[in-house]
């Protein structure tokens, strides 16, 4: 794996940004968001969305210029239509807002639709931290999950994230997928010559459950990698949660569309010339934590319940209570002094992404490097 500096990485994607016409404060947001994917370990959220945001403009169908458009408001809510941006910016704005009217009015909701691919999702719900909120994002994305019962791609992947700040620990932060797994995932598998942990897919010629991801992936080296068979839910927990998520998202956005109208697989219609959608809705919430009690006394509260919770007796063969979060945490603590690997089809599609825009490669080994905020301190008990 090539490994690369937080500082050169983030210049690179400002660099690649800014190629696409993108002015310097979306690209810096944008960097900053794909960063926060590699930090912490999600591949597949990070240098890897560059990719999928690079068809977009190829195909022109990226609004590099855009501004979200806010169609509602409310002191204590918005709608924004983001014109067809860069999710990574559209998302970051939603956040924003939805924190400054929590500020005003405790809790602050926004609404979102009209974007491109956002990727990594906590990198917009820990906004929330900086200013002493609790955060929550979710979004609906297009279809590769079954309903419970069902055969059909009709549900989406939905990430979901919250994050909760607190005192001398590390902040909570609860980032998932409402589903069992995604394309991410069984194209890895297939890379690695490997079965899924579990029989969460469904074979289209046979209509029964497998954990070979050969069955639903057509080709593991395409730029977008579609998948021809549906994912289906572990269990009717995650099912209902999915649920929950697209009636505050795909249902309750003011212009918003449900997973089952989003078009896949993005390269079919794409290189058709038909215009992509990659997420129907979102939906960002923040919670002013002072005007409930004084933040200290709140992040007092949240370090105490958390030593508590780790202080549980263990069940055989487990070393260690993770609280949410505490392993990407960490992990993005090291990646900053040591370096973020990257898989080696990821470099290569930078590379290639880069050649094609005329972005130079070592441009960003030089020159002075501003962080891209919003990366949490160092807490009690790292090294």
């Amino acid at each position: 794996m090539p490994v690369r500096s937080a500082d050169y990485l983030t210049k690179l994607y400002i660099a690649i940004a800014r190629a696409w016409g993108v002015p310097e404060h979306q690209a810096r947001i944008f960097a900053r968001a794909i960063l926060t994917g590699d930090l912490m370990g999600q591949h597949g959220q990070g240098a890897a969305i560059v990719q999928i945001c690079h068809l977009f403009h190829a195909h022109g169908q990226l609004n590099t210029t855009a501004e979200p458009l806010v169609e509602q408001e409310k002191p204590n809510f918005a709608v924004l239509n983001g014109q067809k941006a860069l999710g990574q910016y559209v998302l970051t704005r939603a956040m924003e807002m939805a924190i400054e009217k929590a500020k005003q009015c405790t809790i602050g909701t926004v609404w979102v639709h009209n974007w491109h691919d956002a990727g990594c999702i906590a990198a917009y719900a820990r906004l929330a931290l900086e200013h002493d909120c609790v955060g929550l994002v979710t979004i609906n994305s297009v279809p590769l999950t079954a309903p419970l019962g069902g055969m059909d791609m009709l549900m989406s992947a939905a990430p979901f994230c919250f994050a909760c700040p607190a005192g001398e620990k590390r902040p909570i932060l609860g980032d998932m997928a409402l589903c069992g797994t995604w394309d991410f995932h069984m194209v890895k598998a297939m890379k690695e010559g490997r079965k899924l942990d579990q029989k969460l897919l469904i074979d289209p010629r046979t209509g029964e459950l497998t954990d070979d991801p050969t069955a639903v992936v057509e080709d593991a080296t395409s730029r977008t990698t579609p998948i021809r068979g549906a994912t289906v839910f572990p269990d009717h927990k995650l099912f209902l949660l999915n649920i929950f998520a697209e009636i505050m998202t795909g249902l309750l956005t003011p212009g918003g569309m449900t997973s089952n109208q989003l078009q896949y697989p993005t390269s079919d219609y794409v290189e058709a010339g038909v215009e992509v959608n990659r997420g129907g809705g979102g939906w960002c919430m923040a919670v002013n934590i002072a005007d409930l009690m004084p933040v200290a006394d709140f992040k007092a509260k949240v370090d105490t319940w958390i030593r508590a919770i780790k202080a549980s007796r263990l069940l055989k063969g487990v070393a260690e209570i993770r609280i949410p979060g505490e392993h990407a945490l960490g992990l993005e603590e090291r990646r900053l002094v040591e370096g973020v690997p990257l898989r080696e089809e990821h470099w290569e599609h930078l590379v290639r992404m880069a050649g094609e825009l005329g972005v130079d490669m070592e441009a960003p080994r030089g020159g002075a490097f501003s962080p891209p905020g919003n990366l949490p301190p160092r807490h009690e008990g790292t090294k």
